[in-house]
């Protein structure tokens, strides 16, 4: 029984498949080296076991990272407990481990958190430079970085604006505006 070419062809290609297949080696070479940041949660600094645990801000486990005790010594040193952020770099102990060891100091710092004010519905802040006021309908046009923006804002407000606009003054409008659903019109707080 002899075979066709295209049948030897195929059983060449599949044999070379599975020799390529278990030649290479699924096990990693070398190991992992990763950039860690996360609130910190506890540490030790000295005993056998040197070591700090944080809390991953990507994945949200808890993770454990040792070091050695100088290193340990000169990152945490006398730091309080409370708020504290780490962020460094880490390798496996080897290829396939998870356990994680220091490569070089991992920073300890307190993280300060700068938030803007909240604002109340209906409220936005408007700064610019007014270019017209209409005083009937108290509707204005105020450039910011060269684009046109349109407010109505109280029509007295508006008529002192298109005064000094035809006077040639600068006028500028600067503050956080309250809608009033009742007066149909933006209020300055």
């Amino acid at each position: 029984m002899s075979l066709t070419r295209s049948k030897q062809f195929f059983l060449i290609c599949r044999f070379l498949w599975l020799f390529v297949l278990f030649s290479t080696s699924l096990t990693p070479k070398e190991r992992k080296v990763i950039r860690y940041s996360g609130n910190l949660l506890a540490w030790e600094s000295t005993g056998e076991d040197p070591h700090f645990q944080f809390l991953d801000g990507t994945n949200l486990r808890e993770r454990t990272i040792h070091c050695d005790a100088e290193t340990m010594k000169l990152s945490f040193g006398n730091k309080q407990n409370e708020s504290l952020y780490v962020e460094g770099k880490a390798t496996q102990l080897t290829p396939t481990s998870d356990e994680w060891i220091c490569v070089g100091r991992p920073h300890v710092f307190q993280k300060y958190q700068v938030s803007a004010p909240k604002r109340t519905a209906q409220t936005k802040w408007v700064e610019g430079q007014v270019i017209e006021a209409d005083p009937q309908t108290g509707q204005i046009v105020y450039l910011v970085r060269g684009r046109r923006f349109y407010l109505t804002i109280d029509p007295e407000e508006a008529k002192s604006m298109a005064v000094s606009l035809s006077e040639l003054k600068s006028v500028s409008i600067q503050g956080d505006y309250r809608y009033d659903r009742i007066k149909r019109y933006y209020v300055k707080d």
